[in-house]
């Protein structure tokens, strides 16, 4: 399946930490997605998923409601309630995509300990979010998984990964981190 994702408008850089996430994989895996917005990185994943052969289930985790970022508040679709409409034609061609339309606090709750194979954060940049999501979301995390986020150069999201994850591998170029569970 060749990659669509360059269509959907979105942000997303962190190709690199998607591609080994997928390679290192099991073959049966479960991955979570939490921030979603139109499904861009949603789909890139999606198409690696695809062409690997893997049985991989990628659940992505957004309330599809925006946040009060400028880019979000002024977005026709968050205006007009339509984000996970478009979330959901832009992934369909992908049966093991599954969209949990909740809180990432909320949708935490219903993974196992111990489950998980990969977390990619990239939800709210607000500090106690971004510490709460790590917090909870690692607990999930199988030992030896990885578990990544995004917009590092972010106050609130470098001050919680720089206290709880001291160990984490910084991209700053891309503002990207990443960490393995011991």
């Amino acid at each position: 399946m060749e990659h669509f994702y360059q269509n959907i408008q979105g942000w997303f850089n962190y190709e690199s930490v998607y591609d080994t996430a997928v390679s290192i994989a099991p073959d049966v895996a479960h991955f979570v997605e939490i921030g979603s917005w139109r499904g861009k990185s949603s789909c890139y994943l999606g198409v690696l998923i695809a062409n690997s052969g893997k049985q991989i289930q990628l659940d992505c985790v957004d309330t599809w409601r925006g946040s009060n970022e400028e880019a979000h508040v002024n977005d026709p679709a968050v205006i007009n309630d339509t984000l996970y409409d478009e979330f959901v034609t832009n992934v369909a061609p992908f049966e093991f995509i599954k969209p949990v339309r909740m809180t990432s606090m909320d949708a935490v709750m219903f993974y196992a300990d111990n489950s998980l194979d990969f977390v990619l954060i990239d939800g709210s940049h607000e500090y106690q979010d971004v510490i709460d999501d790590i917090t909870e979301w690692l607990k999930r995390l199988k030992p030896g998984a990885m578990l990544a986020g995004d917009d590092y150069a972010w106050p609130g999201v470098r001050q919680a990964v720089d206290e709880l994850l001291p160990g984490a591998d910084i991209i700053d170029h891309l503002g990207l981190w990443v960490y393995v569970k011991p």
